[in-house]
């Protein structure tokens, strides 16, 4: 039941997305089909029903012209009661039916149609001859026939005045009509279907283009702008043009992206040396010279601080150049992933800002057995003691690192009771120069790129690193690495 509710939803996702532009298109032409048919099939119905109707009203107004004519004729033989009997009788036929009633409502002469038993069983005659009919000619339904009945004063030489009455059944010709109208909807609907059919195959058709690009470009990333070129010869020129700019557009972005990465590379590379040799110089400096006064010291110390500082954030910019232009080779091979943790915390309280000869701040907790981890060991040790270079500078509390193990994943976890991080900066702390509180970074000698630095060695030894942290709370940073086979 899962499976099924899944396809549904995929299916439903993937064509009824109401704001996809197949969608609407299929809907507009759909919608414009609907008015068309409708239109089409009132009208017809309509013109159809007035060229039927208007054929009974014609005939019947010459049944009524010529009574006057043919009473007229047999009047001069016998009465004119009898002359309009006679007439009727001649004018009668199984459909249509005459009578004749005089002011106070009697019937003088009838056809015998009104006697027939389908007229005079299911009641029809009776209604027709009680009912009041008003003059000239209309459409009448009684209970499920349907008539053209007309009402025409007589005034007749040596007769009372008159009405000559005419009903015309039409029942059949009108059912007929009305099926004839309800096929029209039928057929209608279903030329709408199946042009919505035809329509939805040949716009996804259509736009087939269109999503091609959308798959290539969701492939493209930062590292490869330079290797990805869309080529659709059978698109539509609109989609071409679309193409051949979005080729441009990559090709800038490339273009651009290696000067920048050229730009750090070499930028980091030539000003790391000179600030090397300025760092050697200040530190022997305030090493031998015992007659400087204090504010000579201190701008001394400041300037080496700052120096060593900038060294650092060169460094590890020219570490994230190299990473990003695959100049930097990692040498992947199966390591015992305790031994590098316990190698991280000995470096990483020994380069701690305020070393101590108490206990140790940092508390690992591994199990008995280490996991064998495929990773270049240094450079994990190296993520590792930034890592915990960060949690020692924001947390006066113990820090906690545990090493665990599953069955195709080793996690290091480590657990600081700092300030922590809100939840609108946790997605960004590991991009490049990305700070949280500025002023507290400044101050506390980071360079904004450490967490960047992290992210990068652990992706690129096919690993994942990431950060669960509430604010008062502390944080806890993960990284996740796949297990080697040897262990």
């Amino acid at each position: 039941m899962a499976t099924v509710g899944h396809r549904l939803h995929t299916f439903f996702q993937r064509w009824v997305d109401l704001n996809s532009l197949q969608v609407r298109l299929t809907a507009g032409v759909v919608l414009a089909s609907l008015v068309a048919m409708a239109g089409l099939t009132g009208w017809l119905g309509w013109r159809t029903q007035a060229i039927l109707l208007d054929s009974h009203v014609h005939q019947a107004s010459l049944v009524v012209a010529r009574f006057r004519e043919d009473v007229d004729h047999y009047a001069d033989q016998m009465s004119v009661q009898m002359a309009m009997q006679k007439v009727i009788n001649h004018r009668t036929t199984g459909d249509l039916a005459l009578w004749v009633t005089t002011s106070a409502g009697d019937v003088v002469a009838q056809s015998e149609t009104l006697t027939m038993g389908s007229w005079q069983g299911s009641g029809v005659a009776e209604a027709l001859l009680t009912q009041a009919m008003a003059e000239g000619i209309a459409i009448q339904p009684i209970q499920t026939w349907v008539f053209v009945v007309c009402a025409e004063p007589l005034a007749m030489e040596g007769f009372p005045a008159a009405t000559l009455h005419l009903a015309n059944d039409i029942t059949a010709e009108y059912q007929g009509l009305q099926q004839l109208i309800r096929m029209l909807w039928l057929t209608g609907l279903v030329m709408v279907a199946l042009l919505a059919l035809v329509c939805t195959w040949y716009i996804r058709r259509a736009l087939r283009p269109i999503r091609q690009i959308n798959h290539l470009a969701s492939q493209v990333t930062a590292e490869t702008l330079g290797h990805h070129s869309f080529a659709l010869p059978t698109a539509p020129t609109e989609v071409a043009e679309l193409v051949q700019t979005y080729n441009l557009m990559l090709t800038r972005l490339a273009k651009a992206w290696a000067q920048q990465k050229r730009f750090i590379n070499d930028i980091s590379h030539e000003l790391r040396t000179p600030l090397t040799l300025v760092q050697g110089y200040l530190d022997s400096t305030l090493r031998r010279a015992d007659t400087l006064t204090p504010p000579q010291r201190q701008g001394l110390e400041i300037a080496a601080a700052e120096t060593h500082r900038t060294i650092h954030l060169l460094t590890e910019l020219l570490e994230l150049a190299r990473l990003d232009n695959h100049q930097r080779t990692l040498t992947l091979a199966p390591a015992d992933l305790v031994d590098i943790v316990k190698a991280a915390i000995a470096l990483a309280e020994d380069q701690a800002d305020d070393p101590t000869d108490g206990p140790s701040r940092i508390r690992l907790e591994a199990p008995g057995i280490s996991p064998v981890v495929l990773v270049d060991r240094e450079r994990l040790c190296a993520a590792l003691v930034e890592l915990l270079d960060n949690a020692l500078r924001y947390s006066h509390q113990p820090i906690r690192v545990q090493v665990l193990g599953q069955p195709d994943w080793a996690l290091v976890q480590i657990h600081d009771q700092g300030p922590g991080i809100p939840e609108p900066d946790q997605a960004a702390v590991f991009d490049p120069f990305y700070r949280v509180d500025e002023d507290r970074s400044r101050q506390g000698g980071g360079t904004g790129l450490g967490l960047t630095l992290v992210r990068s060695l652990v992706e690129a030894m096919a690993g994942q690193v990431s950060l669960r942290s509430q604010p008062q709370q502390g944080c806890v940073f993960t990284i996740a690495l796949p297990r080697s086979s040897a262990g």
